[in-house]
């Protein structure tokens, strides 16, 4: 194996910016509230002057990344979208007694992008990409693999801390930061405000535990060589973020951390049997064991949720007993969302201009102008909000700022599981934004282009060496 060189001061800048942008993201209220999503996006900036710096250098690595740069055209034709959009504004703001209202006036130049509120959707662009940058530095900064690692190592001691932290303010009946502060969602978990938010950033941090965990068993094999090694120790971190899907009451956490974790089970299994029968050793004896163990968990994941999921019971019940019934309301929701997309289908009403915008479809009156039954804050579904906002042709650009760094992949080093593992988990939470809006968590967004980033950076090297 070739000796990797060591990491250089740039190459450190780039980690450190990054780790800091999540670690805050994550405790400052899942990067939800304005303060922090101000905070997090003047820190996110940083990320500019490091990859002109980065790409504006002339040695080797320098030409790697200027390589990389048809990676940014997809993001960059999404901003200039934006941008363009704020000078064709289509609402108008007026002021009836304490409070701003935005009244639909057309577009100044129909035809052309536009959006409700300039000064949100520029800020909002502002934060993406900030984030998209910063992540976007490692696979230009990253010329070694341990440097990623380490970064990863931070994800899940970082989701621990916080599991950890949940888990007990959960079972202690605490408010939110027990107590100290007093959330404006009923259904929060840890520091996040929307117990599905939490859900989506730990699904992507228990791939990255469970990619870990299949690492070390690649590295060591079995036997004593993965017992002097960290896998024990890494198994009870897996359980402890996985516990937190049940105890934070999201349904559709524990659904995904249930199908990660079955496909984690059988790729054990299967890991198990291949090893065994290698060695001329009987498969029954661990495949047991490992059967045992899951059984156990399960069972201790139940008794420690079991607060949460039979509050989650009633509350489905009592929706299924709704003349809506549970899926009713959702489904109107979506024709309606899908409805105010035609009518601006290319361009879209402009970047986080939805809770606006669909007001033409629910009129949302004076007297109940906190009541979200009739007008919905966000679509519950990302994509179809993606399409009211920046239409087609900015959900298409979107697209792509994923699928270009992705595409780049070749061969085996695709199979390595701190590669599919990742993905896997960015995987599932697309799909999962197809009924829940996780991007529009601060926290989440960053994590999701570090994830990704990384798993492209990983692979890249190992097919490099």
């Amino acid at each position: 194996m070739t000796r990797q060189s060591p990491p250089g001061t740039l190459e450190r800048l780039v980690f450190l910016h990054v780790a800091v942008l999540l670690v805050m993201a994550s405790w400052a209220f899942g990067g939800n509230i304005g303060w922090a999503r101000v905070a997090l996006s003047c820190w996110a900036t940083l990320s500019l002057p490091l990859a002109a710096v980065i790409l504006s250098r002339p040695d080797k690595q320098g030409i790697e990344a200027r390589r990389k740069l048809p990676w940014l055209i997809p993001p960059a034709l999404y901003a200039a979208l934006v941008i363009a959009s704020s000078f064709n504004p289509s609402f108008l703001p007026i002021h009836v007694g304490d409070e701003i209202l935005l009244v639909h006036r057309g577009e100044p130049h129909p035809g052309w992008p536009g959006t409700v509120s300039p000064a949100t959707s520029l800020k909002s662009l502002w934060f993406g990409a900030g984030v998209y940058l910063s992540a976007f530095n490692l696979a230009l900064a990253a010329n070694r693999r341990s440097p990623l690692r380490w970064l990863q190592g931070l994800v899940i001691v970082n989701a621990t801390a916080l599991a950890v932290y949940g888990t007990l303010q959960k079972l202690a009946g605490s408010g939110f930061y027990f107590g100290a502060i007093e959330s404006p969602n009923k259904r929060f978990f840890s520091t996040f405000i929307y117990n599905n938010h939490w859900g989506a950033f730990m699904i992507l941090c228990l791939a990255s535990s469970i990619a870990f965990l299949f690492y070390l068993v690649r590295r060591h094999g079995g036997g004593r060589a993965l017992g002097r090694s960290p896998f024990g120790v890494l198994l009870v971190v897996a359980l402890l973020i996985a516990i937190t899907a049940p105890v934070s009451a999201s349904r559709a956490a524990t659904g995904m951390a249930v199908i990660l974790g079955t496909a984690a089970a059988i790729h054990a299994t299967l890991t198990i049997i291949r090893h065994r029968r290698r060695d001329s050793l009987s498969v029954w004896p661990p495949v047991v064991s490992l059967l045992l163990m899951l059984a156990l968990a399960a069972g201790a994941t139940a008794w420690l949720a079991s607060r949460s999921i039979s509050e989650r019971y009633a509350d489905t019940r009592e929706t299924m007993r709704d003349d809506q019934g549970l899926w009713t309301g959702r489904m109107d929701l979506y024709n309606d969302t899908w409805e105010l997309a035609m009518r601006k289908p290319v361009f879209g009403w402009g970047l986080d201009s939805y809770d606006v915008a669909f007001q033409l479809i629910r009129p949302r009156s004076l007297m109940a102008y906190r009541q979200y039954e009739r007008s919905y804050a966000t679509a519950h579904n990302d994509w179809l909000q993606s399409l009211v906002e920046t239409g087609f042709s900015g959900t298409l650009l979107l697209m792509l700022t994923a699928a270009l760094p992705i595409a780049s992949l070749r061969g085996a080093s695709l199979r390595h599981p701190l590669v599919i593992y990742p993905l896997a988990g960015i995987g599932l939470t697309l799909l999962y934004a197809m009924v829940e809006f996780p991007f529009s968590s601060g926290a989440f967004l960053v994590l999701f282009w570090t994830s990704l980033f990384i798993a492209v950076r990983e692979a890249q090297l190992q097919s490099a060496s």
